[in-house]
């Protein structure tokens, strides 16, 4: 009997973590909807908590200040960019591949939560000092990554600027999809080679000939 006490106890609780976090979930969710279609300033916890079927004071137990749900929600963001750039690298071995890889999986990041990342992008300056300092760190990691691609293809000579400057022009203007039409963005694979060919001022074409290059190199 005991045994079972213990085990039923251990069920009860395990059903109440996860209790919280589905509504912590819910809460960034609805948070991240309501900065990205008002803005972070214009938003308040009473607009977030009626998005999330809850009252102000279920908002504060999960979270202390609005400032600290930013945070998150741009942490998941961050942390999305990295898991996503993971998922696309698989198997890639070569220099043209990884970076083609870099920029498929930052667009599919980018639009899978397309509301967070928009909010990331134009709430940054609204996060406390300590937490930029942190979510920064996450960031220069994704940076170094992409460093040491488009410095593998300085060294293959397929990219003659520097890489510092290109990795800055190339994650510009993938953020800047965010303003596309969704019609343009239904093909996000033939959008990943356009924006690649660009970076390297490769014709399309050129630069899939490079892909499959590489790929028969990799098989």
């Amino acid at each position: 009997m005991p045994i079972k006490a213990k085990r039923s106890t251990s069920a009860k609780s395990t059903a109440t973590r996860q209790g919280r976090k589905s509504r912590r979930d819910t809460i960034v969710l609805q948070a991240a909807l309501s900065f990205y279609e008002n803005g972070f300033d214009a938003t308040t916890v009473r607009d977030i908590a009626a998005n999330s079927g809850m009252t102000s004071g279920s908002i504060f137990y999960h979270f202390a200040t609005k400032e600290e749900l930013l945070t998150r929600i741009i942490r998941e963001g961050l942390q999305l960019g990295h898991q996503t750039a993971d998922v696309e690298l698989v198997g890639k071995t070569q220099p043209v591949e990884k970076y083609h890889a870099l920029i498929l999986g930052h667009l599919k990041a980018l639009h899978d939560q397309r509301h967070t990342h928009k909010v990331a992008v134009q709430e940054w300056r609204r996060l406390p000092t300590e937490a930029r300092a942190e979510l920064k760190q996450i960031n220069n990691w994704y940076r170094e990554r992409w460093l040491g691609v488009l410095s593998a293809l300085k060294v293959e000579k397929l990219l003659r600027a520097d890489p510092e400057p290109t990795r800055r022009m190339l994650i510009a203007s993938l953020n800047w999809t965010l303003h596309y039409k969704d019609e343009d963005l239904k093909d996000m694979h033939a959008l990943s080679l356009q924006m690649a060919a660009c970076g390297l001022n490769l014709p399309v074409e050129e630069f899939e000939g490079l892909l499959h290059q590489a790929a028969l190199q990799t098989s």
